[in-house]
């Protein structure tokens, strides 16, 4: 039995935000899992139709079709220590369910708000963002990843960001950082300094 997925969209003030950047995805994930399959969009957007005012975090499960939906108010949270992990082998090409190897990883660093991962000594993402990077002439994304975002595909497409291979080492020759997902854009940024395996912020 293939593992289940999951998908979150943002829904802001009764709208869903770049749902073909989803959907690109969800159908990559079903074709190379399921020989049918089928994602409603017409269900999601039956199932949202009353929520009010907001930004509201929507996640779907889905397997060949959806099996369930449900959605909450959204806080975006400030970051203000990040550990730094390498992560081996790890490999998470797909939206899986099963995210235990990032709670497991995030329980190792009980100080850290998050971490940024690293692998073949490429920056990748956080637990649950992708990165963004101030070079002090534009905003740039590492061409490396664990899962390439819906957000980072439309800000790349938009051209607000730019794609560039990022080493660890190279961290310090960036100004500031920033992590963008589904749910969160630009509204915070960081300076940063590395300091040994972690990263020390300050919201600018």
């Amino acid at each position: 039995m293939p593992s289940e997925f999951f998908e979150t969209f943002k829904l802001l003030n009764g709208q869903l935000c770049n749902p073909e950047f989803h959907l690109e995805r969800i159908r990559k994930t079903q074709a190379y899992f399921f020989e049918y399959a089928t994602f409603e969009m017409n269900e999601l957007y039956h199932a949202l139709k009353d929520y009010p005012e907001g930004r509201f975090k929507v996640r779907v499960d889905y397997a060949s079709a959806i099996t369930n939906i449900r959605a909450e108010l959204y806080e975006i949270k400030t970051h203000r220590q990040l550990g730094i992990m390498d992560v081996g082998s790890f490999d998470y090409s797909f939206k899986y369910c099963d995210r235990e190897f990032f709670r497991k990883s995030l329980s190792a660093y009980p100080d850290c708000d998050d971490l940024l991962y690293v692998k073949n000594g490429s920056v990748t993402d956080t637990s649950y963002c992708n990165v963004a990077l101030f070079d002090g002439e534009q905003w740039v994304t590492p061409t490396s990843f664990l899962l390439p975002g819906t957000k980072r595909a439309a800000l790349l497409a938009g051209g607000a960001l730019r794609e560039r291979p990022v080493s660890a080492d190279d961290l310090s020759d960036y100004e500031a950082i920033a992590f963008i997902n589904a749910m969160r854009d630009f509204e915070k940024k960081y300076s940063f300094i590395k300091k040994e395996n972690y990263l020390l912020l300050k919201e600018l």
